[in-house]
């Protein structure tokens, strides 16, 4: 048996109470999560705070000034600490893995955090002197993506976009496969410019950085081809649960490859951060705080990060 896997309930104006409320009515085993009581009691009364699979995480936290389905700099304080404080567990061995709840950006901003998400804070938190370098993969039913860049302004994405960076998305998203997995990924690399560049007709990027760096990966005896059109490379290369290698689609933006991703299912796939030395994962939605303490929120993209958490620590090597 596996160690247990801790669950941050996330920003609490927005939907991470509820879900922590539901999930603690399910029979999940071998679970932590990651919570403040003060916040339960005033977001999900009805909760157990005497359940076992709970956290009680305290802080100095201005609870009169948060407010359902609002974002505040509370609000990101109290996310930013409930994460910390499972990382630091993650780190002490008392965890397999992390799932981390929804955040908000902004309230982290408001709170006084440069970070602009999960996945560049992670890597700051795993090792704050020399971090790892980190990607953002998508996991779902029928369709994997990694992101070579992940938040940051898309005219930035396309200036910061070269060989060196590409080969490393490459190589980190290889040597993660095969460490939870124990195969070789077939890693498919998405175009940048419309009908790949078209011979350089509508755009360089492919000629001088992509090709080239697919090339580089293959002597490195990676498993890749590409780069192709982008118009099409996701749907050609959906995974259908046969015994062959699973395709990995690069997506050399965020947009790039989470609009795709989402349109595949979006209560079917989960985020998670390859190149820590920790398993994390995290539900693919946001605070949703539209509806935050209306009872709407659905508990299924938790069940299925947990489902696929549990696979990746089964396999891991």
């Amino acid at each position: 048996m596996y160690k247990p896997i801790g669950i941050t309930m996330g920003d609490p104006a927005g939907i991470g109470p509820e879900l922590v409320s539901k999930l603690l009515l399910t029979d999940q085993k071998n679970i932590l999560i990651y919570a403040n009581f003060e916040c339960l009691k005033k977001f999900a009364p009805t909760v157990n705070l005497n359940d076992p699979r709970l956290v009680n995480v305290i802080g100095d936290f201005d609870m009169p000034n948060l407010v359902s389905g609002k974002p505040s700099s509370v609000g990101g304080h109290i996310s930013l600490t409930l994460l910390k404080r499972a990382v630091d567990d993650c780190a002490s061995m008392k965890l397999s893995a992390i799932i981390t709840g929804p955040i908000s950006k902004f309230s982290w901003h408001l709170a006084g955090q440069k970070w602009p998400g999960h996945t560049e804070l992670l890597a700051h938190l795993a090792n704050p002197k020399n971090p790892p370098k980190v990607r953002m993969l998508l996991y779902g039913d029928n369709l994997i993506v990694v992101l070579n860049s992940v938040h940051i302004p898309l005219k930035d994405a396309i200036l910061s976009l070269n060989e060196s960076n590409l080969i490393e998305t490459i190589k980190i998203t290889d040597h993660w496969y095969i460490k939870n997995f124990g195969k070789k990924p077939q890693i498919v690399l998405a175009a940048l410019n419309p009908h790949a560049g078209e011979n350089g007709i509508l755009g360089n990027e492919e000629i001088e950085i992509l090709k080239p760096a697919v090339l580089k990966a293959i002597e490195c005896g990676i498993n890749i081809s590409g780069p192709y059109p982008a118009d099409t490379v996701f749907f050609k290369n959906k995974n259908n649960n046969s015994n062959g290698p699973d395709k990995i689609i690069v997506a050399l933006y965020h947009d790039q490859g989470l609009i795709p991703f989402k349109l595949s299912g979006l209560e079917t796939g989960i985020n998670t951060t390859i190149g820590l030395p920790f398993l994390r994962t995290s539900v693919d939605h946001g605070t949703a705080f539209d509806i935050a303490g209306k009872n709407l929120a659905s508990l299924k993209p938790m069940l299925v990060a947990l489902s696929m958490t549990r696979k990746i620590i089964s396999n891991r090597r």
